[in-house]
């Protein structure tokens, strides 16, 4: 059959309503495609008989994947609207609660985040003793690269003779096997490759250094070589010739584009199939291209960042369908009718409460879990603000740890029904290093810890602030692990999930009332606790606890996981996507007014986030018991904000706080409940870095820039023209003593201020007495403090614990 002929059949069918337009051009496409390759080793006339045969074979294939997924989608949308509609306070609250978690404490159902988190779970559960070995130790400093290595070369058939290494590559092909059957299974557009192996990654930034034309010449000369196959969808088979350069021209295209994808398209739709069109042939082949155009020494990271991509695009296909972007718009389309239907006031558009929750919202928070908020629209803005913020995060949050606090933990166990005794002595286990056996249990439950993922670099409270691998990357992160803060995040997370796991032993009416009133808030029945409580159990060091995978309804089982991931929102404050969908302005990475937002927002993610968890249960229908628990919870947090204060006075060389200060408690009270910084607004007019209240709230790089710098100008030119001396010294080591990335680490804090900084203020400044003098009378007007080791001296005495009281 000659090819105007297959033409004419193919127009024919499009005419007859039988092909579309679109299909038939591929069809024919295919058809050329396979019939030079067939005529390599058969007749001209057998070679078109085959590629039509086969042509029609993947065409009867890809309509009956087609009609699989169409048919997924449909149930997913129809019932995520079902579930929007089911919310007790209206669909623009049950919109919302179908991505992230119900600030109203109402839904019944699943939400995309939480659902990510007991996904990834499951898959990071499946690789748990090769996460424990390649991750990086001493605060992410050190990273096993040579055994990494090893590893690709097993996930390409190569022994290495590293036992560890083989075991990790075994581990990641079921894990990835695992997580390809559960996305193709929920209507994920994925096509299944045998040869496939592992991902790969092309940084932009190095092909634009290096140059596209060397790039494209490196793959062009890998293929022939035979060491890379570039993959032809349309036909499924390695691309040649004409086909080949075009396929990596438009790779080439879509690598340097610097646009976002398109707002509502369908998010991961079809992505994890564009991810195998390049497939490696050789260990060695792919090595020498990560090194030069991928990601480099960091496999761990690429590995664990894949893992992480497919839970988060399994989550969105299972909760919002295949073509998630299309059900988010339909959710919308119902909460902006419902908001239309209100009549509604200045006062009601003025509500705070409609930042996290409303049409609008619902948008923007889908934004944030289908991660096209961090795709940036330009690297080199993206860089530049992303920099400072890693530099700021640095600089700043080197005391962190001090300000942490247990009462949100031993609170939500308590009212859940898990002991505060018993939870502390859980988390003591988790941080103790010799108890590696209790940590890598956890991850075998299926708990996520992000000590075991280096693309989670530090604490998910600060994921915002820390943005990429690059030095100020690692400078962030090292600063917020090596305080141990992550450590501490991280066992508290841990212990708190294992000791609500470890409670599904009686029936629901011999459950303790906290933990059964815990259930049925989220839709649990009798019946649903007894299939659950079926499942065998795991055993550990005597205990005994819920295995969700081991539960016959899956869905079931990992229903029990979200709700207990949920609750842990109380236990443990950390932005979620509600919360990050506001502290980004819902605006892109890489753009001005994005960064802008992300700088302005930054360090007070916590503080919101306080406000979605526990305020929002206590003030959302509003009772006597509620405003009491609350109260409850406040005074126990103004205790810990008192301890969080008085710890900083002594690590910065200060007597403790006077505590029969009315001042002091209102700080106390402001710090325990998160507003950290804005409480020393209650003593004096400035905050602890010497800005007003204005510049502190617009963040700590705006702040930078309106206050820091024009102070340190300003004043200058003020002594210069009234003849009086510079100040520019002091200014100048003020501003290094802010700013040194790590230099406030609370357990080194005071020793550099003394041994370091205090020298350098010495170098600098001429008047660096009377410097010292003015620091000291500060604290003395206004704390009523003394320096137990005062600036520029050696200490002549310890911190006087006795001076929190009026002598």
């Amino acid at each position: 059959m000659k090819d105007l002929d297959i033409k004419k059949c193919l127009d024919g069918r499009v005419e007859a309503g039988l092909l579309s337009r679109e299909a038939a051009e591929k069809a024919l496409r295919t058809i050329r495609d396979l019939e030079q390759r067939y005529a390599e080793t058969m007749s001209q006339d057998a070679a078109i008989s085959a590629a039509i045969a086969e042509t029609a074979r993947i065409m009867k294939a890809e309509a009956m994947r087609q009609k699989t997924i169409t048919a997924k989608q449909i149930l997913a949308s129809t019932r995520a609207l079902e579930d929007q509609a089911s919310h007790p306070d209206g669909v623009v609250a049950g919109g919302m609660a179908k991505l992230a978690r119900d600030m109203r404490g109402k839904a019944t159902y699943s939400n995309v985040e939480a659902r990510q988190e007991v996904v990834l779970g499951q898959i990071m559960r499946r690789m748990a003793d090769g996460l424990n070995s390649y991750r990086s130790k001493a605060a992410g400093m050190v990273q096993n690269a040579a055994g990494m290595r090893n590893v690709i070369r097993e996930l390409h058939g190569t022994s290495t003779n590293d036992a560890e290494a083989a075991s990790f590559a075994k581990s990641w092909r079921e894990a990835s096997e695992f997580a390809a059957d559960r996305y193709i299974g929920a209507g994920g557009d994925l096509v299944k490759r045998d040869d496939w192996r592992h991902p790969q990654v092309t940084d932009a930034r190095r092909v634009r250094q290096i140059g596209r034309e060397a790039w494209t010449e490196h793959l062009i000369q890998a293929a022939e070589r035979g060491d890379l196959q570039v993959i032809d969808f349309d036909t499924g088979a390695p691309a040649t010739g004409l086909k080949l350069a075009t396929i990596i021209k438009t790779a080439g295209d879509n690598i340097l584009s610097e646009l976002p994808p398109p707002p509502g398209k369908g998010g991961s739709y079809g992505r994890h199939n564009e991810r195998r069109v390049f497939q490696w042939q050789n260990a060695d082949a792919f090595l020498a291209y990560n090194d030069q155009f991928g990601a480099g020494n960091d496999l761990f990271g690429l590995l664990v960042g894949h893992m992480q991509g497919m839970a988060r695009d399994i989550a969105l296909t299972e909760v919002l369908g295949p073509k998630h972007g299309a059900t988010v718009r339909a959710l919308q389309e119902a909460a902006y009718k419902a908001e239309g239907a209100r009549d509604m006031g200045v006062l009601a558009r003025l509500n705070p409460v409609r930042s996290v929750e409303s049409a609008a919202a619902i948008g923007r928070t889908y934004d944030v879990l289908s991660g096209r908020l961090g795709a940036a629209q330009s690297e080199l803005t993206a860089a530049i603000f992303g920099s400072i913020r890693n530099w700021m995060t640095a600089s700043k949050l080197g005391s962190a740890l001090v300000s942490a606090v247990s009462v949100m933990a031993t609170w939500a166990a308590k009212a859940n029904g898990v002991p505060a005794v018993k939870l502390l002595g859980s988390v003591l286990k988790q941080l103790n290093p010799a108890s590696e056996a209790d940590r890598a249990f956890a991850l075998r439950m299926g708990i996520v810890s992000s000590a075991v993922m280096d693309s989670a670099i530090g604490s998910k409270r600060f994921a915002d602030e820390i943005v990429g691998q690059g030095i100020t990357g690692r400078m962030a992160s090292f600063v917020v692990r090596a305080q141990g803060l992550s450590a501490w995040t991280n066992g508290m997370k841990n212990a708190f999930m294992l000791e609500m796991m470890g409670h599904a032993g009686k029936p629901l009416g011999e459950v303790d009332a906290p933990l059964r009133k815990m259930l049925e808030r989220y839709g649990f029945s009798p019946a649903d606790w007894d299939v659950i409580r079926a499942a065998p159990q795991m055993e550990h060091e005597g205990a005994r606890f819920f295995d969700p995978a081991n539960v016959s309804d899956r869905q079931l089982g990992e229903r029990l996981m979200e709700a207990i991931i949920e609750e842990r929102a109380f236990a443990v404050l950390e932005p979620d996507a509600r919360v990050r969908q506001l502290t980004t302005g819902g605006l892109q990475r890489g753009t001005f007014m994005g960064e802008m937002a992300r700088s302005a927002m930054l360090f007070k993610s916590f503080s919101i986030t306080m406000a979605t968890t526990h305020l929002a249960r206590a003030f959302i229908d509003a009772n006597g018991s509620k405003v009491a628990q609350l109260a409850a919870l406040s005074a126990m947090l103004t205790l810990a904000g008192a301890a969080s204060i008085q710890a900083r006075q002594i690590i910065t060389g200060k007597d403790p706080r006077r505590m029969d200060d009315p001042k002091f408690w209102g700080a106390a009270w402001m710090q325990g409940g998160g507003a950290g910084i804005f409480g020393d607004f209650f003593v004096s007019a400035l905050d602890r870095s010497g800005r007003d209240f204005a510049s502190t709230a617009l963040g700590p790089i705006l702040g930078m820039a309106l206050n820091d710098v024009p102070r340190l100008l300003s004043s200058n030119a003020r002594a210069f023209y009234e003849g009086e001396p510079a100040t520019v010294g002091s200014q100048v080591a003020r501003f290094v003593r802010q700013n040194t990335p790590g230099a406030n680490m609370w357990y080194w804090r005071l020793v550099v201020d003394r041994a370091a900084m205090d020298t350098i203020q010495s170098m600098v400044d001429p008047e660096y007495r009377q410097s010292f003098r003015r620091m000291e009378d500060r604290a003395r007007k206004d704390y009523g403090q003394r320096f137990w080791w005062r600036p520029g001296q050696a200490p002549d005495r310890a911190p006087d614990l006795g001076a929190v009281a009026q002598r």
